[in-house]
């Protein structure tokens, strides 16, 4: 019975450490995914910048400025900076920038692709919904 219960907590074990580079995994490619996006949006590279956003998220642009994305996408306010967080659940993620801003991302069959950009909180940031520049 010792042998089992030792056996039960090593697969325990396995599978917590599992668990954990999963998510730590996508962690960086959510990060990987922000930064590329962000190098591109201050390169004024259109095509770059929303082969990063979700489809739902480059149509709503396209609807709001009336031009196609890589054209419209640097109409966009957004205030680029460092990232400064990545909180990942399950398929969805939010990247805090260092300057106040936040971004988020759904985890599509394509991969991590954002959903919203230019999120800031409105009143106190713990019980206040965000107001983005860009969501679908």
């Amino acid at each position: 019975m010792r042998h089992r219960r030792q056996a039960l907590g090593a697969v325990v074990a396995l599978l917590a450490a599992t668990a954990g580079c999963g998510q730590s995994d996508d962690r960086a490619t959510v990060r990987t995914t922000v930064q590329r996006f962000l190098a591109a949006y201050e390169g004024d590279q259109g095509d770059a910048a929303c082969a990063a956003l979700s489809e739902d998220t480059r149509t709503e642009l396209e609807s709001q400025e009336k031009r196609p994305c890589p054209d419209a996408i640097g109409e966009v306010e957004l205030k680029p900076g460092a990232v400064k967080h990545v909180d990942v659940e399950l398929t969805n993620a939010k990247v805090d920038l260092a300057g106040g801003e936040s971004l988020f991302l759904a985890e599509e069959a394509s991969g991590w692709k954002i959903s919203a950009l230019g999120c800031k909180p409105q009143g106190d940031p713990t019980n206040s919904p965000m107001d983005c520049e860009l969501e679908a």
